[in-house]
């Protein structure tokens, strides 16, 4: 027989969480929260496992603590907030987030649209004064994808669709509102522990550019890399080192959000890619917002620049105008391997020695 039990809107959220991998949820509270909170009483009378709920003194840090724990893990999370004075302050959080292509699951609740004749209408005055035209205006520039829960029976599939977008190259926050009318409204719990419905999408490198990246970088006199956001995990990284120190290629830390190698490898030119990039006849840009100051440097005439990383041209952004002659897509943790096997099958020419006693003589 079909189940036909039920559970708010608010209880189905946790349960749909937990099928996706989330491990938890990041919360600072409010009055559109109580269908939430008696869906994890209900949840912890009856021994039901789901993501572990912190209640968060500030916006600020559930934001900053789901980053840090995705920074760590390489798993999306949750942050619940409070109508559109949480969101507010937790836009400073999204846009560090969608910087850095963290996917995160955002929500936010909606104050009650409703005044009376409705279970959860407005009930206390700071009703009428949170409500907005448009409230995922506040993080919609830093969010991959934004909408608004309508019926209850949309939690599954809105949550299935948000973290697919959210854990998909480029990787990014996404933000749904959760109205809490809706929130109070029955759903069926059948299905909410199913397998995720949407699966992400992750760019995998062109082979055709990844050879012709090598090729160039092989082929240089003073290859230059320009990296912001490091190589993507641990053994990328290990294995980056070893890979620039082998052909002898210079690496520039510039603005570094994460290192792509350690600080006190004989390849690392240091924070100034200004003198390095006057002489590099190859240039790659590693997933670097600005790799140098248009007005103060350029790449020299005749070299090769390439862009490289989840999102190369940074299309995000309206003005970004550095050069690329091949632009790569793909997460750092997948070109960066590729890239070293294309090399591995290369040979080295004579120049590679003088490359390493170059950068040995000035680092």
């Amino acid at each position: 027989m079909k189940d036909q039990s039920t559970v708010t809107a608010g209880g189905a959220i946790f349960p749909r969480l937990k099928a996706l991998g989330v491990d938890y949820v990041f919360a600072n509270s409010g009055t559109d929260f109580p269908p939430i909170i008696e869906g994890l009483a209900q949840a912890a009378a009856e021994g039901i496992d789901l993501p572990q709920a912190l209640v968060m003194p500030h916006e600020h840090a559930a934001m900053g603590m789901a980053h840090g724990y995705t920074l760590m893990t390489g798993k999306a999370q949750a942050v619940m907030l409070h109508t559109n004075v949480g969101l507010a302050n937790g836009a400073i959080g999204a846009i560090n987030a969608a910087c850095e292509h963290i996917p995160m699951i955002l929500m936010s609740g909606r104050t009650p649209v409703t005044e009376e004749g409705r279970f959860g209408a407005r009930t206390v005055p700071i009703g009428w004064g949170q409500e907005m035209r448009d409230q995922a205006a506040l993080v919609r520039e830093a969010s991959k994808w934004e909408y608004e829960l309508k019926f209850p029976e949309q939690v599954p599939g809105l949550l299935d669709r948000a973290h697919a977008i959210a854990t998909s190259t480029p990787k990014g926050p996404v933000y749904l509102s959760i109205p809490r009318e809706v929130l109070c409204e029955p759903v069926p719990t059948e299905g909410l522990d199913s397998a995720p419905s949407m699966a992400a999408s992750e760019a995998a490198p062109n082979p055709e550019a990844i050879a012709t990246l090598a090729r160039w970088l092989a082929e240089a006199e003073a290859p230059l890399i320009i990296a912001q956001r490091g190589s993507g995990d641990a053994e990328s990284f290990a294995a980056f080192s070893a890979w620039a120190e082998d052909w002898g290629i210079a690496v520039c830390s510039w603005w570094a959000t994460h290192l792509a190698i350690a600080t006190d490898h004989p390849c690392h030119v240091g924070a100034d890619p200004g003198p390095w990039l006057a002489q590099a006849d190859a240039v790659l840009i590693l997933d670097c917002l600005a790799p140098w100051m248009p007005d103060a440097h350029a790449p020299r005439a005749g070299a090769k620049v390439v862009n490289m990383g989840p999102d190369p041209i940074f299309s995000r952004f309206p003005v970004r105008n550095f050069r690329s002659d091949l632009s790569i897509t793909g997460e750092n943790a997948r070109t960066i391997p590729a890239l070293i096997a294309a090399m591995d099958a290369l040979p080295k020419g004579d120049h590679v020695a003088p490359r390493r006693a170059r950068l040995a003589e000035t680092t």
